[in-house]
């Protein structure tokens, strides 16, 4: 059940009370000072927190979203050498970075599917909602600036102003990569969550482009030391992949370009007939398909995948002929792999169908 606008007000009292009495705590003896302040830190990081549940709420879907925003900021900063003092500050803003979706309407938020423009239009609103809402929380204004301008972009292609480079504050360059992670590798309404290997590849790609390069640099850090995929959803949830392929051999070697990946989950069949039976039973992110199979050809199977599964295909095969290159390209196969081909080949492949993914 959604909270409702006294207890959202309330909460929000509850935070500026502890920011208050932090701030006004004028006491002589050091060890009662000391208290007090640990005091109002506990309070303020509860209020916090429980203003921060009151934006899920909205949502089941981002159960946890800025819990786990907040803690990736907070171990960006840590690993660029940054204070406690700015820690704790970058780990509340995380908290409270969507604050402003409170005022978007509950269709929008939980819409499974694409938005409309106008409904894009409309969610664009939160960070400057976020920032008025928030008006006053710190003494510095950082974490205010943080939330109005996470969604800036380092080349300047973001909103809400279109700021660039440096002149996006540090709180909200730190928070653009946590809070884009932990979209990749969380459940929505509409697609499961990425796997670790197209989210490295993302955040890679976009430095400099959507992220300050430095601070993606550390991200790609804390992926990389990240062995088991911990951080992320916990859930089962994975990327089914779909291997059509007689060929043995060509089979194993995609199993070992992707094994390293243990988000992804790998099927293979032999034939036409068993995909078709494979699609029948379970619901794939993506197809690997050869041209050729022993009982039908890949072009067919395609047909009754676009009609039937819209599942994204990806053709394989050792075919080097124009004319069934081009054949492909007419039916809509915008990567045709030609057996052998290099593991980069398939990652970048995967990279690309993942991204039209999320953008969908």
């Amino acid at each position: 059940m959604y909270l409702t606008i006294a207890s959202l007000v309330f909460n929000i009292l509850l935070i500026l009370s502890g920011i208050i009495i932090f701030r006004k705590i004028k006491i002589d003896n050091k060890k009662k000072t000391e208290q007090c302040i640990q005091n109002s830190e506990r309070l303020m990081e509860r209020s916090v927190i429980a203003l921060s549940n009151a934006i899920e709420a909205k949502d089941s879907y981002t159960s946890g979203h800025s819990n786990r925003v907040a803690k990736y900021a907070k171990e960006i900063a840590r690993r660029m050498g940054k204070d406690e003092e700015y820690q704790n500050k970058i780990y509340y803003a995380g908290l409270l970075h969507d604050i402003g979706k409170i005022r978007i309407p509950d269709k929008i938020m939980s819409k499974k599917g694409k938005l409309s423009d106008m409904e894009y239009e409309c969610l664009k609103l939160h960070p400057v909602l976020s920032f008025s809402m928030l008006s006053g929380i710190s003494e510095d204004g950082k974490i205010e600036e943080a939330t109005k301008y996470h969604h800036e972009h380092f080349d300047g292609s973001g909103y809400p102003e279109g700021l660039a480079g440096k002149a996006i504050p540090e709180f909200a360059r730190i928070l653009a990569v946590a809070d884009t992670y932990d979209a990749m590798t969380s459940s929505r309404s509409f697609r499961s969550l990425f796997p670790q290997l197209f989210v490295r590849s993302e955040i890679e790609f976009q430095m400099g482009k959507q992220f300050d390069p430095d601070i993606a640099k550390v991200m790609i850090d804390i992926i990389d030391d990240d062995k088991d995929f911990n951080l992320r959803q916990k859930e089962n949830t994975h990327k089914k992949v779909l291997i059509v392929d007689d060929d043995v051999i060509a089979v194993k070697l995609v199993e070992f370009m992707l094994e390293d990946d243990r988000t992804l989950e790998i099927t293979s069949v032999k034939s036409g007939e068993h995909c078709l039976k494979a699609l029948e039973e379970f619901k794939f992110d993506l197809i690997l398909l050869d041209v050729y199979l022993p009982d039908t050809d890949g072009f067919t199977i395609l047909d009754t995948i676009n009609q039937k599964y819209k599942t994204p295909v990806i053709f394989m095969s050792s075919d080097k002929n124009k004319e069934t290159i081009a054949r492909a390209r007419q039916n809509g196969i915008k990567y045709y792999l030609v057996k052998p081909f290099l593991k980069q080949e398939l990652t970048e492949a995967l990279r690309d169908v993942f991204r039209n993914n999320l953008e969908s």
